[in-house]
């Protein structure tokens, strides 16, 4: 059968959809698939239609959906794979509904779906695209259209399309010209998007954006360890100049990737640090841009940190430098060791961990003689021999506490702060109160003021514990600043500021709590499907399967029960035949009614189709006088009385 024009232009309009979109997503074989696709529905449209299935549509979603998790992430910018793969499913659909067209499939279906994938592709499509998506929308427009309808109305609806595609084009255009981060706008997208305090260099009070913004409550890691450690290093700071807290100049030791762990390239301190029978990873998911700092508790031995061709470890204990955002990482921890104490510095630096600054000096002093901190000669006078017992730090680490918890009250705004020029930790001192920030700092210069070495450190601490949860949760005012001091030659996590009375950030709701352990679960099975982890079990199941396959139980055990199925077939078969004899007494009527009918044909009397014997026999009966005629119609009224007894 010819195909009319309207139809040969129906599958133009999906051909060139599949066509667009197989380039415009650089997959072109699924487009020219997708096309033939098309051609073949159009000339095989009067063969037996099959009916439409449902089950088919749904069950595509699954491999569209797993190829969506297999997709390749993108860094600061929405992936394509976001368009495209839903593209290709309404594309599936289109020809899923155009094959089964009056069985089930209905042809407004299939335009929506064909518009669709048509304007689908036209995302991120160069010239040669856009003609294709316009040509396809004409083509669509001429083949669907009502028979008699308006030339108005078309020319009102590609109006209107130039209308809408010219609106968006220029205000994308104006946006990317015009763009600006100052203002409500950017503060909020900041707020939103970053977590402050943890910049190569960083100002003192920079974490009050994060306690006083909306968004204090926001995950910004989950840690998948029941044993994550109370306090998560990001950078540990050199030295305080001015209003600003400083990293090392330079980083100690390049590291490069020693091997693999699926997708993930892994940086060791030392060879084989991380292969160890008491070393365990622990997967950090991360919700914001970190800097290039991958949060690691001190002492971790190594990290895995994917898209990184190489990490800058510092002196202090750090790992940053690994292209500034990620989104998840490993760190490496040997349960062998102590996980309390801080361990031995192979690179320390006496003097950066003793400096002051002159402009602070005079202050420090000050504070010092306030607090009434002891001295060192002091001490050795009284305690003779006992200082190598470190009694001389213990005793200034518990006055500078006991101070703190006497005097200070915790508080998120420190008055004086911002009148003038004032400097922040005079004001802070002075106003007797302020958050962990104000409290490290000032710690850190007291304890080299007394000539112990100490550091100022920036991360997250006291996470979020959920019993039954596999792991742990940061939120955004988890974000903290301590202390590190070294102690008989090792180094100690102190924590100089006080406790928070009465609470001042609200615990999140059983809703909440409940609705986080959903969303922690999603992300771990996706993680595990996405990044590889799946192909372990795989890869275990193929050797289960291949040492089932090499055995010959495997396959005589199958054999045999399919001979004992067929033998029992067979003999229920043969127990269960019956001997079916002719009725010959129905061969005679029925050998005795073709004969009547055959003599009466010959005198052009013919018993019509659905016509009965008895409804024949009284129309013809006085149609001849012949014997034949005669014999034929006694014959069929005996058939007629005789048969059915």
């Amino acid at each position: 059968m010819r195909k009319s024009l309207r139809e040969i232009f129906k599958t133009l309009f999906l051909v060139l959809a599949a066509v667009n979109l197989g380039i415009s997503s650089e997959m072109l074989p699924l487009g020219i698939l997708f096309a033939l696709g098309f051609l073949y529905l159009h000339w095989t449209l009067e063969k037996p239609i099959p009916r439409y299935k449902k089950r088919y549509a749904y069950g595509a979603i699954i491999p569209f959906a797993l190829w969506w998790v297999v997709t390749p992430e993108v860094e600061n910018g929405v992936s394509p794979y976001v368009i495209f793969i839903p593209a290709w499913y309404l594309l599936f659909l289109a020809w899923l509904q155009k094959r089964s067209l009056g069985r089930g499939g209905f042809e407004a279906f299939v335009i929506f779906d064909g518009v669709a994938a048509l304007l689908l592709g036209m995302f991120q499509a160069g010239r040669e695209g856009t003609v294709v998506g316009v040509v396809g929308l004409l083509l669509a427009i001429l083949s669907y259209r009502r028979p008699r309808t308006a030339l108005y109305k078309y020319l009102l609806f590609l109006l209107l399309v130039a209308f809408f595609g010219l609106t968006s084009f220029g205000g994308w255009q104006y946006w990317k010209n015009h763009r600006h981060y100052d203002g409500r706008w950017a503060r909020d997208y900041m707020e939103r998007n970053r977590v402050m305090g943890f910049d190569p260099v960083v100002s003192l009070g920079s974490f009050s954006n994060n306690y006083s913004s909306k968004y204090n409550s926001q995950v910004i890691l989950r840690v998948w360890d029941r044993n994550a450690p109370e306090y998560l290093r990001a950078a540990v700071y050199e030295k305080y100049v001015g209003k600003i807290w400083k990293l090392p100049t330079k980083s100690e030791q390049k590291l490069y990737p020693a091997y693999y762990q699926i997708d993930y390239p892994v940086f060791e301190l030392t060879d084989s640090a991380t292969k160890k029978e008491s070393v365990r990873s622990v997967w950090v998911q991360s919700a914001l841009d970190n800097f290039g700092f991958l949060f690691a508790p001190f002492g971790a031995v190594g990290v895995a940190a994917k898209n990184a061709d190489s990490l800058d470890y510092y002196k202090t204990g750090i790992f940053a430098g690994a292209n500034g955002k990620h989104g998840d990482w490993y760190y490496f921890v040997d349960d062998s060791l102590d996980g309390s104490v801080l361990h031995m510095d192979p690179y320390l630096n006496a003097s950066a961990n003793l400096q002051i600054g002159k402009i602070h000096q005079g202050f420090i002093d000050s504070v010092a003689v306030a607090m009434d901190l002891p001295k060192r000669d002091f001490l050795q006078d009284t305690l003779r021999d006992s200082l190598s017992d470190g009694l001389y730090e213990r005793a200034v680490l518990l006055a500078i506490r006991n101070y703190f918890v006497q005097n200070f009250r915790y508080s998120l705004v420190v008055p004086g702060v911002h009148r003038g020029n004032m400097d922040p930790l005079r004001a802070f001192w002075t106003a007797k109160e302020g958050f962990c920030e104000y409290y490290a700092t000032l710690a850190v210069l007291l304890l080299r003021h007394q000539g112990i070495q100490a550091r100022y450190v920036t991360g997250f601490a006291h996470p979020e514990r959920v019993d039954g949860r596999d792991y742990v949760v940061f939120r955004r005012y988890h974000s903290h600043s301590w202390v590190e001091v070294l102690w008989n030659g090792r180094w100690y996590s102190f924590d100089p500021t006080p406790p928070m009375r009465g609470g001042l950030f609200a615990m999140p709701s059983l809703w909440q709590s409940r609705w986080e352990g959903v969303k922690g679960r999603f992300a771990r099975f996706f993680h595990l499907l996405k990044e590889g982890q799946w192909r372990r079990v795989v890869d275990d199941w193929q050797t289960a399967t291949q040492g089932l396959l090499d055995s010959p139980w495997t396959y005589g055990l199958p054999l045999l029960l399919l001979l004992v199925i067929l033998a029992r077939v067979l003999l229920k078969r043969r127990k269960g035949k019956v001997q079916i004899k002719p009725d010959l007494r129905a061969l005679k009527w029925v050998r005795s009614l073709d004969l009547a009918e055959k003599q009466l044909k010959r005198q052009g009397l013919v018993r019509k189709p659905g016509e009965t014997v008895g409804a024949f026999v009284a129309r013809i009966e006085n149609a001849g006088n012949s014997l034949e005629f005669k014999n034929a119609v006694k014959a069929l009224r005996e058939y007629e009385r005789e048969r059915w007894r």
